[in-house]
């Protein structure tokens, strides 16, 4: 008998060598959630008036972007932040780790001077960055 209850409490320790991954599923959509919420938060919102553009031409890519906008006074904006057209190259720079590959978003009011904004295209392409690309508002079809 004595046999017989050690043969019981042998099969009753047997160790389950699953790993359940249920916690990190969860955890993983929540990260993901949280992200997608934050991503709009995180691109600069400086209030430029653009001019009107066609869908035709947009299109998506996975390459990082930053955005340099120039509101219709000429002031000028890496991201959110102010800076000047002579900073302008060593910001872009410094921002990008020097990735020449980054997309560079030009967003620049309608009533801005043509050549103003194609200084600041100038000053960006001389820093290196070959993808420079003119943002516009797309306009509806009603």
């Amino acid at each position: 008998m004595a046999s017989n209850q050690q043969f019981h409490s042998r099969k009753r320790r047997n160790i389950i060598s699953e790993i359940n991954i249920t916690p990190l599923v969860d955890v993983l959509l929540v990260l993901l959630i949280i992200f997608m919420v934050a991503a709009p938060m995180i691109t600069g919102k400086v209030d430029v008036n653009l001019p009107q553009g066609s869908k035709e031409n947009s299109d998506k890519t996975e390459t990082h972007s930053f955005s340099v906008s120039i509101k219709a006074n000429g002031d000028l904006f890496l991201s959110d932040s102010p800076v000047s057209l002579a900073n302008l190259s060593s910001r872009l720079l410094a921002a990008t780790n020097k990735d020449f590959n980054s997309k560079i978003l030009v967003l620049a009011d309608k009533n801005l001077d043509y050549g103003k904004v194609m200084e600041v295209v100038r000053y960006i392409s001389s820093a290196g960055f070959g993808q420079v690309v003119l943002v516009t508002e797309i306009k509806s079809n009603d």
